[in-house]
């Protein structure tokens, strides 16, 4: 049986840690896997029997429980439930084996063990109340992921459709009782279809479908659609298509899609172009008018333009846009290839 001594020395003592550490490893518990982690527990655990100590001799602990540290909440309250009554027990049988003086026999029981009880609950109550600010936290996030998700899908999808199908009503209006008149309504019912199937998509939890005519085509089709007379438009498509992956198809189509729309509405162009090609490892596109451009001066906002560099940067991609009042506007897009783009 070990020397008499007080409570409050012995719960300070080395022998009391390395006793403890060693069942920790016993149980192959995680917070003595990871060395980092290990010492930020320790550190928190000499603090804690620190209080313990003061509250052993009777005296009110003159700090406050530190809460759970990030590298401590990092093991999961399960694992950090285990460790502390591991704690518990290690400091109780190191209070049962010691000498007591028999005015003292009481003190473990009545001080020291109950301190220790009080400041796990302390512990286990604020991981909790961390890890519940954590999920909500991480709750928010996603919501606000989903919303852009959402955001971008219904402006560059339901939105350039119904653009579309209004574009088309203007010039049935003007064409009305004209063989292209009927060409005009036959647009407003496709746009107003795909843009139905989009919404549709989306309220199941659908991505909107990549194109079903190929890159080159859908892009022609869509920018024939809504330009205005007399613009001159080159579209083309280099390489194999069949070699992107689905969701890199949807996401380039909705990208060069926004910036043919930008620029065939707003520009005032006499000519819009957009090219791209499949290379090796990337795809490279770019999108350019010779209409009146964009102050540099001034900041670029817009949900297209958001949309477009958000598309790009989530399939890893560089966006770059240039522009000048004098100049048109370019914009150039790279997406690499070397694996799936990322969820989104």
């Amino acid at each position: 049986m070990a020397e008499s001594t007080s409570p409050e020395v012995l719960v300070r003592s080395p022998a009391l840690l390395q006793v403890y550490e060693s069942r920790l490893r016993e149980l192959a518990s995680p917070v003595v896997q990871d060395p980092l982690v290990w010492r930020e527990w320790r550190r928190q655990t000499e603090s804690l029997l620190e209080l313990c100590a003061e509250s052993g001799g009777g005296r009110p602990a003159r700090a406050a429980i530190e809460p759970p540290s990030p590298a401590v909440r990092a093991v999961g309250l399960v694992a950090a439930s285990a460790a502390w009554a591991e704690l518990f027990q290690a400091v109780a049988d190191h209070l049962a084996g010691t000498a007591w003086d028999p005015v003292e026999r009481e003190r473990p029981r009545d001080h020291v063990l109950p301190a220790l009880n009080r400041a796990i609950l302390t512990l286990v109550g604020a991981f909790g109340a961390e890890a519940e600010a954590e999920t909500l936290d991480r709750i928010g996030a996603e919501q606000e992921r989903i919303r852009m998700v959402v955001a971008r899908d219904v402006h560059d999808w339901v939105g350039s459709s119904i653009s579309l199908a209004m574009r088309r009503l203007d010039l049935y209006e003007l064409r009305r009782g004209t063989p292209e008149a009927q060409d005009d309504l036959r647009q407003v019912r496709q746009a107003l279809n795909e843009a139905w199937e989009t919404v549709r998509r989306l309220v199941k939890g659908l991505r909107p479908w990549p194109p079903r005519i190929g890159l080159e085509g859908s892009l022609r089709a869509f920018a024939e659609a809504v330009k205005p007379p007399g613009v001159g438009l080159e579209v083309s498509v280099r390489g194999e298509e069949s070699s992107l992956p689905v969701d890199v198809r949807a996401e380039l189509l909705a990208i060069i899609r926004e910036a043919l729309r930008n620029a065939l509405a707003h520009a005032g162009a006499g000519g819009v172009s957009a090219h791209a090609e499949i290379l090796p490892g990337k795809v490279v596109a770019v999108v350019q008018d010779d209409g009146a451009g964009l102050d540099p001066g001034r900041a670029w906002h817009g949900a297209g333009l958001a949309s477009m560099r958000e598309r790009t940067e989530l399939l890893a991609g560089e966006f770059r846009m240039s522009s000048h009042p004098s100049g048109g506007t370019r914009i150039d897009i790279s997406v690499p290839l070397g694996g799936r783009p990322h969820e989104h």
